[in-house]
């Protein structure tokens, strides 16, 4: 098991060193290269995913048929849960490599089980729900009510170097923003 994954277990409460290798029997690491959808809009998937290195975003397609970036992952986090990520068993976004990445991939039953049969993973499930909620909460507020500048200074803050990894059209989307309103915007910041 990678020293990344026993991190992210550790910092949702797995760890005992049994439990750890059970969840490692259980799942698959993945090395994905950039620009690999791991799932796709309103198509079934049953796995849950944990990302180990790396950086995605999760996406939809506008009726437009423009990609419009909702959220990023970078590596050493847990993507959304599939519970929240899925009506009726579809999910309602997409999400897609920026970067070569590395995962965990575990079915969405196996995780069940391991939940319902341990405490460490109860509360692990708890914890997840707990963080993508406060993160989710967060950034509605932020998205509501901060100016495109003030979007991109938070942007910046939760994830430092982003703009140095991927494409900046998708930093754009996920500000809401043309790429040229971004360019400006970055251009400000600098002379600030």
């Amino acid at each position: 098991m990678t020293n990344h994954l026993d991190d992210i277990l550790n910092h949702f409460g797995i760890s005992s060193r049994a439990l750890k290798k059970l969840f490692e029997d259980k799942s698959v690491i993945k090395e994905l290269p950039k620009n690999i959808n791991i799932f796709v809009e309103q198509k079934k998937n049953e796995f849950e995913y944990f990302l180990i290195s790396g950086v995605t975003h999760r996406y939809n397609i506008s009726d437009k048929g423009e990609i419009v970036t909702t959220g990023f992952y970078m590596g050493k986090s847990v993507i959304t849960p599939h519970f929240a990520r899925t009506n009726m068993g579809k999910s309602i976004f997409s999400l897609q490599t920026l970067t070569d990445i590395v995962l965990a991939e575990i079915p969405v039953i196996e995780l069940n089980n391991l939940r319902n049969s341990n405490r460490e993973f109860q509360e692990f499930g708890q914890k997840t729900i707990e963080a993508e909620l406060t993160k989710t909460f967060y950034n509605e507020v932020v998205f509501r009510s901060y100016s495109a500048k003030e979007r991109l200074l938070e942007l910046r803050k939760q994830h430092p170097n982003l703009e140095n990894l991927i494409p900046h059209n998708i930093i754009a989307s996920y500000l809401g923003i043309t790429n040229v309103s971004f360019s400006r915007l970055r251009r400000e910041l600098t002379k600030s």
